[in-house]
C-alpha cells in the first residue's frame, strides 16, 4: 500500500512535467500616437457649415452675373444707335418749310375753300415727275373744273372735292413724247386727328388721315382709255399756315405747299 501511495507520488510531477500550459496573453503595447478623441454631432455640423473666411461663392456668382447682364446691355445699347445712325443717314432730308411765318388762329380755317390754280400746278407737275423719272419730261397743259375743300366748324372734317376736274399732259422721253388726259369727279373724306397753333410755321401742325375716296375717274394715254386709274395728289399732314386769308398746307416731304383762299358754298 505504501509502495503504490509512493508511485502514485512519483508519477504527479511526470504528470504536470507533460501538460502544455497555454502561454499567457498579454496585453498590445501602447504606442506613442494619439487617437483623436471623437466629435459630437454638433461639432460635425458646426466645422462642415464653416466657410473659409472671406469667401462667398453666391456673392461671386452674383457678382459675376451683373457684370454679364451690364456688357449684354451695353452691348444692346450700341447696336441700336448704330441701327438709328444708319436709318438717319439713309433718310432723305426733309424739305425746308415754305409757309409765312405769321398765321392766324387755327379756328379760322373752318369754311369752304379754293385751290389756286397756280400751287395745283405746282403740287401735280411735282408728283407726275417724280413718276415718269428723271429720264423724262412732264408738261402740264390745260385745266379746267374746280378743286375745293371744305373744313367742318369744329375742325374735325375735312372734304375735298373735284368738280368736273380735267388735265391735259405731254411727257417726252427722247424723241417720242406721248399725251395723257385724266378726268376726276367726286369727293375725298379726310379725318382731322389734330390741328396745333404756334407761332412758327414748324410748330403749327395738322395730322390727317383719308377715310374715304367717293372720286371716279377716266384716264386717256394718246387718246386710249386705260384701265388703272392715274394716282392724283392727296392732302398730306404736314404743316400749315393763314396768312391773309389764305391757307397754306405743306405736307410731310414735299417741297411745295397748298395754297387755298375763301370761296362761297354753292
Amino acid at each position: 500500500m505504501k509502495l503504490l501511495l509512493i508511485l502514485c507520488l512519483l508519477s504527479l510531477p511526470a504528470q504536470a512535467h507533460g501538460q502544455e500550459t497555454s502561454p499567457i496573453q498579454l496585453p498590445p503595447a501602447t504606442t506613442d500616437q494619439t487617437q483623436p478623441l471623437p466629435r459630437s454631432k454638433d461639432d460635425q455640423k458646426k466645422n462642415s457649415g464653416a466657410k473659409k473666411p472671406g469667401f462667398d461663392p453666391i456673392d461671386k456668382i452674383e457678382k459675376s452675373l451683373e457684370a454679364r447682364r451690364k456688357q449684354i446691355a451695353e452691348a444692346r445699347k450700341k447696336t441700336r444707335d448704330r441701327a438709328r445712325a444708319q436709318r438717319e443717314a439713309q433718310q432723305p432730308e426733309e424739305p425746308a418749310l415754305i409757309l409765312p411765318s405769321n398765321s392766324s388762329p387755327k379756328k379760322g380755317l373752318s369754311g369752304n375753300w379754293i385751290s389756286q390754280g397756280e400751287s395745283l400746278k405746282e403740287i401735280l407737275v411735282g408728283q407726275f415727275q417724280k413718276t415718269v423719272g428723271k429720264d423724262a419730261s412732264f408738261k402740264l397743259g390745260k385745266i379746267t373744273g374746280k378743286y375745293t375743300v371744305s373744313v367742318s366748324p369744329d375742325l374735325t372734317k375735312l372734304t375735298a372735292a373735284w368738280n368736273e376736274w380735267k388735265m391735259d399732259s405731254t411727257t417726252t422721253r427722247g424723241e417720242r413724247s406721248v399725251t395723257l388726259s385724266v378726268s376726276v369727279d367726286g369727293t375725298q373724306e379726310y379725318e382731322i386727328l389734330q390741328i396745333v397753333d404756334g407761332k412758327n410755321p414748324k410748330m403749327r401742325k395738322i395730322e390727317i388721315n383719308l377715310i374715304e375716296d367717293k372720286t371716279t375717274s377716266q384716264s386717256f394715254f394718246e387718246g386710249t382709255k386705260m384701265r388703272t386709274k392715274v394716282d392724283l395728289p392727296t392732302l398730306m399732314s404736314g404743316h400749315w399756315s393763314l396768312h391773309e386769308e389764305t391757307f397754306y398746307l405743306q405736307g410731310s416731304g414735299q417741297e411745295t405747299a397748298w395754297k387755298f383762299i375763301p370761296h362761297p358754298a354753292e
